[in-house]
């Protein structure tokens, strides 16, 4: 069995050792594992201390095995009765030896558990195809009124050509220099 437990700056490390494992699942690297690794750590660890991101880490026998995390993207206040926080889920991955046992749905029951208690009142996601059972099951349903627009479509940091497929925004989060700034999910009719 997993232990899931709050991820620390310390973790920084292996979360993107995590992330890493994640993103290559989906598409063939462009970016030298080390370079990306040096890069995703460093971000991490800032973010992680400066509490714009949250952050699970799955740990067995104290190696880790899963990650998610979340930002929670606070809205202008409105006048009328509308939701003024939800939280955006990200990086949710298990390892392929530790998928099947339970561990991604206790890393998204911890995720769950700290949007309710910090006020979000709805939680967004981009599910990989494999994803979408366990999201069902906990609950998430098609929002069929999401929008989406690529301001600058097939390029990354760094401007150079983005060759994968399903890369979304969603999943390039931030340039560099907006620490803070959120990029994800596009308008629904609740939080116009």
């Amino acid at each position: 069995m997993t232990e899931v437990r709050l991820a620390r700056r310390a973790d920084a490390r292996a979360l993107a050792q995590l992330r890493y494992a994640f993103r290559s699942e989906m598409a063939a690297p462009e970016e030298p594992e080390e370079a990306f690794l040096e890069r995703l750590t460093a971000w991490l660890a800032e973010r992680l201390e400066g509490s714009t991101w949250t952050a699970w880490v799955a740990c067995a026998s104290g190696q880790p095995v899963g990650m998610c995390m979340v930002q929670l993207v606070e809205k202008v206040p409105n006048p009328v009765a509308e939701p003024e926080r939800l939280g955006y889920v990200s990086s949710m991955f298990v390892r392929p030896g530790w998928r099947g046992h339970g561990t991604g749905g206790r890393l998204l029951a911890a995720a769950l558990d700290f949007c309710r208690h910090s006020g979000a009142e709805t939680v967004v996601l981009w599910p990989s195809p494999r994803s979408v059972p366990l999201y069902r099951r906990h609950g998430f349903r098609s929002a069929g009124e999401v929008m989406e627009l690529r301001l600058a479509p097939g390029r990354h940091r760094g401007g150079g050509e983005d060759r994968s497929p399903g890369l979304r925004p969603a999943d390039r989060r931030r340039s560099p220099g907006t620490a803070g700034s959120f990029t994800g999910p596009a308008h629904h009719k609740l939080y116009r």
